[in-house]
This record gives structure tokens, sequence and C-alpha cells, in this order.
């Protein structure tokens, strides 16, 4: 066999076992490689080398995981068992606890050397964890002897086809020699914001191969270190799918379809913003159940009311839900987002999304997704576009909601600014004051690929559902939520002051 045909064993990956850090990793580590993940005490370190170990026997390799510090291997087990990853029946067959405490404290580095090397070469290991390599540089004669230390470890265990994890505290000094000396450096961080504490890790250097550049958040759960990459790092292409203005998806809200020409435009994305109470969820719901209704896939994605609370609230205004959803076609999911991260939540978004392939998705509530902790101003633009951009390539018409923090007044205080540049359509819900009652008031403010009707209407809620009534001319300065009455015209002309709709029984 020539040079030529020879294969490429560094090109080789071998899986992380962990969720997300393999798309970090663009695959996975190289085969044969060596790498040092750092972080502070509690990031997850030891979680993330056991997790590797496991994921390896579990494919058909063999594991060493190598302490060198004080803490049993009994009770780091006990603290295992709780995972899913944690198989017992592998213990002591296919991977193999070693302590190298005791060999390090009577013989130096040259004999910790020999242990792990006989570690490998007997055991047959594919993966290798070294875990406390804080300890072995304290104990090190010199930083020079250090630096030989690794060394030899990385070129026996690349010879070896031993892919190896080194954990240590977290280094001050990232031009340190020995990250040079190494093919990578994951960083494992925890950052208090407030009272919530947010896990973050990044790929700081991955000799041989691309990686996914920046920091990403993490959780660390019953399945492990659960990874999301950054949704604006990983969704970066502009999708082939375009908005068609030939197919229309109707609300079946006869005034407001005529307001959108006949619906909204397929593959589209839409926001629907205004004050508390003013039927943002109820139009959404209203614009899944038309198209359930026509046969077509709908998915509910939401954060304050359960499935079964919302067939029952909305049968009180004329939608009954319960057939739609009895059939399939509509799908009602909820989430608690009182401590979820922003890319977990896209992540299972779109799992979703590929599992029932709806061709409507409403998601009521995007504040969950803009929470100040982990979406910056500079990156909520880039977080929205790369949602709506990746919806759209899986062919999804989605509508989305977002919350004004106040019900009357001149501001409108959102939590996105800027959203008109990056969201296909806009429509505005709000509360009008006019002698003394209150009024719900629509308007259509931005339209792409079609033609709209920009006019305000007046609109009521009553238990045949949501009703609007004809272009409001009868005040002005509304969108302000203070209306005031139109004067009538000056003698000579005819007046054109057109009265109010009686108001209907709002929900």
């Amino acid at each position: 066999m020539s040079e030529a045909q020879l294969p490429d064993e560094s090109a080789r990956r071998v899986p992380s076992g962990l969720h997300g850090l393999d798309t970090l990793l663009r695959g996975g580590w190289l085969h044969g490689g060596t790498y040092i993940i750092t972080g502070s005490p509690g990031t997850g370190k030891t979680i993330l080398g056991n997790q590797f170990c496991f994921s390896a026997v579990a494919t058909g390799g063999k594991a060493v995981f190598i302490t060198v510090l004080a803490e049993s291997h009994g009770r780091m087990v006990k603290h295992l068992e709780p995972m899913r990853f944690f198989q017992r029946e592998s213990v002591g067959k296919s991977l193999h606890y070693i302590s190298g405490y005791a060999t390090l404290k009577a013989e130096g580095l040259s004999g910790l050397s020999r242990l792990i090397f006989r570690a490998v070469r007997e055991h047959e290991a594919t993966v290798l964890v070294v875990d406390g390599l804080a300890a072995v540089e304290e104990r090190a004669e010199s930083r020079l002897a250090f630096r030989e230390f690794l060394h030899s470890l990385c070129v026996h265990n690349s010879l070896a086809g031993c892919t190896s994890l080194m954990l240590t505290g977290m280094q001050e000094n990232p031009a340190d020699p020995q990250f040079a000396m190494v093919d990578g450096v994951v960083v494992l961080s925890a950052e208090l914001l407030g009272l919530k504490s947010v896990r973050g890790i990044e790929v700081q250097k991955f000799r041989g191969g691309a990686q996914l550049s920046g920091k990403h958040t993490f959780d660390i759960t019953d399945d492990g270190l659960c990874i999301y990459p950054r949704t604006e790092a990983l969704y970066t292409g502009q999708p082939d799918v375009v908005p068609d203005p030939q197919q229309r998806l109707p609300f079946g809200i006869p005034g407001l379809d005529q307001m959108v020409g006949g619906g909204m435009v397929a593959y589209s994305s839409t926001l629907v913003f205004g004050s508390p109470g003013a039927g943002k969820t109820l139009l959404g719901l209203h614009f899944l159940g038309e198209g359930a209704r026509r046969g077509e896939q709908c998915l509910y994605y939401g954060f304050t009311e359960t499935g079964p609370r919302l067939i029952m609230k909305m049968s009180k205004v004329g939608l009954d839900l319960e057939p739609l959803v009895a059939k399939g076609r509509l799908r009602l999911e909820a989430r608690v987002a009182v401590e979820t991260l922003p890319d977990a939540l896209v992540q299972d978004l779109l799992g979703l999304v590929d599992k029932h392939r709806p061709q409507r998705l409403f998601i009521d509530g995007m504040e969950p997704f803009l929470k100040s902790e982990s979406i910056d101003h500079q990156r909520a633009s880039r977080f929205i576009t790369a949602v709506t951009n990746e919806l759209r390539a899986r062919k999804v018409t989605v509508m989305m909601t977002q919350q004004t923090n106040n019900l009357f007044g001149s501001e409108l205080n959102v939590r996105l600014e800027g959203v008109e540049a990056i969201i296909d359509n806009v429509i505005f819900l709000r509360f009008v004051e006019m002698r003394s009652q209150l009024y719900r008031m629509l308007s259509v403010m931005k339209m792409r690929e079609s033609d709209n009707d920009p006019a305000l209407r007046l609109f009521s809620i009553s238990s045949r559902g949501i009703h609007v009534e004809d272009t409001f001319e009868s005040a002005e300065a509304v969108l302000t939520g203070q209306a005031r009455p139109l004067e009538p015209q000056r003698k000579g002309k005819k007046a054109r002051r057109k009265s109010l709709p009686r108001r209907r029984n709002r929900s």
C-alpha cells in the first residue's frame, strides 16, 4: 500500500459522548489527541471525563480513568450513579479506575508516567482521562520537567491511538506553555448573574480541525453535561426557501384576513406585539385553529398555560380546539422557562418542528428567548434572525408574540428593539381609552411581499371569538393609548365624524 493510500488516522473523530459538544468540535475529538479540560471547582470537569469514558465503552472501546487526587474512587462512583450514562457493569471490565496519587507522591512524575503507560497498554485503552493535572504540576521538580511529562504523554498516546483528556483547575495564564503542547484546550466556567448561575464552555484551541468558536452555555442534568451551542453561531446560512405571496395562510377572521390580503404569506415570520391582555394569544390560536381545520399540521409553543387550560379558555370564546388536538392536527406544547437557557429552548423547539413537521407555528411569548442574562442587546437581533431563518428553511410559517410593558402611554417599552428590520410582518394590538371606556385596537404595521391595509381598527372578543370592526375613524392619537374624539368639521362642510361601535363583551 502506497503512502497516499494509507488511512489518515489523525482525521478520525472520537465522539465525546456529550450532548452538543461534538457540534462544537465539528464531529468529536481527533483520534489519538490529547486535550486539556480546565475550569474552576464545580464546573463539571470530572463529569465530562466520565461521560467520555462511558460513551467510549458503550460503543466497544476501553477506557482508563486515573485520579491524581485524594478523593476515593468509591466516593466518585457514588456521585456518578444517579447519572443516566453510568453503567456499573462496565466498571472493572471495560472501564478501569486507577489511583495515581500514591505513585506520584512516592516516585514523582517519572513513576506516574510509567503507571499511565502501563495502564494504557495492559487494558488496551482507547480512551484515557487523567483527573488532577494541577496536582501533577505542583509535584513537578521544575516547569521543564512538567512540560516534558506532558510531551511524553502526548507522543505515547498518539502512537497508541488513545484519545486523552487532562482535567485541571482554572489556569490564570492562557499563554502557559502547557497549552501549546496539547492538541486542544476546553474551558468550563460558571458565572453568577444575579441569583442565577450560568455555566459556559469555550473551545479555546483545537489543533487539526475546525471548531465552533466563542462561548456557549450548558447545564448539568441527570444526563450529565448538556451543551447548547449559540444559536446564531450554529445556524449561519441563508435559507433557500423564500416567502411565497401566492400562498396565503388565513386567520379565519374575516376583517383581519381582508387587512392582510387574504392571510399571512407562506414561510414568513410575524410578530404580534401589544399590551398585556390585548388578545395576542387568542389571535395566535385563531391562526393555528384555522390551519388545523384546513388539514395543516400546527404547533403551539408557549410558557404560561398548559394545553388543557388553553383548550378550556378557548372554548369560552368560540374556539373548540379539542377535536383538532384529538386528530393530531394541532399540538399544544408548554414549557416552564424559569431557569431555562434560551439556546436550549431553541434546540427543543427545532426538535419538535423536525418531529411533527408543522406548516404553522405559534410561539406564545418571546421573553424566555430574550433573557437578559444570556441574550444581551447586541446578540438579540442575531439570535432572532438565526431562529426565523432556520424555521423558514424548514418551511414553517411562524407567528410569535411579544408583550409591551405598558397598557397606555406614548412610548412602547419592548424587550427587543429594531425588530421591524428582522421580522417580515408586524401586527400591533393595544387598548384605547375613550369616553370612559376601554377599547381594543388592531393595526397591521408592516407586511413584506404583500399589500396590506394599514388602517387602525377596533376589534372585540366575545363568545364567538375575535371580531374586527370597520376602519377606526372617530378619534386621533390612537397609538398613544389616549385617543381624542375628532372635532366636527367647520360650518359649510359635511361632518365626517363616525360614532364608535357598541362595545362587545370582553373575555
